[in-house]
């Protein structure tokens, strides 16, 4: 029961991927409190099929996904918020785990649901926290081996004017690096002007530059293998092209897995152009296209193990359709 209720709410929140979940990230370290919009986002992305090096067979993929955020209550000083990210990968493929022999999964899914809470305190310093329940498998919220909680705390310390110090501690399954071990983290949020806001510190950075009033530059980082760097052009009011690149990587744990430390980690790097179309106010439609490419799947604890149980798949183009919403 409890499975067919997460897939009930994840089916009627579907969200994209993780751009808009970075971005809500930053709002949630910034210096506003009960101003929280409700976000709701899907987005789709076909891949085309390629061959498996090594294998007589191709891999065709279709991944889905998204992110939403609902305001529950909020206030001068408070603010709480339900949220939640959803990821789907529908595979075509008779490829096998090539170590194990073990056929390749067919879908895996990410789900997770959760809760963050802000604070204002009299001094003006904000804090708060993000927690997290989810579940990345092939077979989610199957066992307890395939479920687990995130945690972030931060803390939001005045500087001059909008700029300050944060200060977190995120504890993580899923992390690229250090799964399952607390880390501290610390950034500078530097924003002189409207036109630009830049955060820096460990272990993520991120740049937003309104290079002039219809050009704007984005780019985010986060340790170790996660960068989004976008371009966008305003060439109507309520049109604009954009172009980006991606590096990014997802992690699950197979149901019935023999080793309960392995992950089976998906890396790839993607070059993508689009047109996005705010057709009613809060409302946009988003088409683009690209290409996918250092495309692979291994099985291990870290990013070290990656030659063990890999399946390489080759370059190839994907299409993406993405729908979204602010209720303002």
């Amino acid at each position: 029961m409890i499975r067919v209720i997460i897939y009930f709410l994840a089916a009627l929140f579907f969200l994209p991927s993780a751009g808009l979940a970075q971005m809500e990230f930053v709002r949630s370290l910034g210096p506003e409190i009960g101003k929280a919009k409700p976000v709701f986002q899907y987005q789709v992305s076909p891949y085309s099929k390629e061959e498996v090096e090594g294998q007589n067979t191709d891999f065709g993929v279709t991944q889905q996904g998204g992110f939403f955020l609902l305001p529950a209550f909020q206030g001068p000083s408070d603010e709480w918020s339900l949220l939640g990210a959803f990821r789907f990968q529908d595979i075509q493929t008779s490829a096998l785990l090539p170590d194990t022999g073990e056929v390749f999964p067919k879908s895996l899914w990410d789900i997770r649901l959760g809760t963050q809470y802000r604070h204002k305190f009299s001094n003006g310093w904000i804090g708060g926290g993000i927690l997290t329940l989810g579940s990345a498998s092939d077979k989610p919220f199957k066992s307890e081996a395939e479920v687990s909680i995130q945690a972030t705390i931060f803390t939001r310390i005045p500087d001059s004017g909008r700029n300050a110090w944060l200060l977190f501690l995120n504890y993580s399954r899923y992390r690229e690096f250090l799964p399952n071990v607390p880390i501290p983290g610390i950034a500078y949020w530097f924003e002189p002007s409207s036109e630009l806001r830049l955060i820096v510190g460990i272990p993520f950075a991120n740049l937003e530059w309104k290079a002039a009033p219809n050009l704007t530059a984005e780019l985010s980082y986060f340790a170790v293998r996660n960068v989004r760097a976008q371009l966008s052009y305003r060439i109507l009011p309520d049109l604009q092209l954009y172009g980006g690149f991606d590096w990014n990587n997802e992690h699950y744990f197979r149901y019935d897995r023999k080793d309960d430390d392995k992950r089976l980690s998906y890396y790839e790097k993607k070059v993508s152009a689009g047109i996005r179309w705010g057709f009613f106010k809060g409302v946009f439609l988003d088409l683009a296209g690209g290409y996918a490419f250092d495309r692979f799947y291994f099985e291990g604890e870290s990013y070290a193990d990656r030659y063990e149980n890999r399946l390489s798949i080759s370059n190839g183009f994907f299409g993406a359709l993405r729908l979204g919403a602010t209720i303002l």
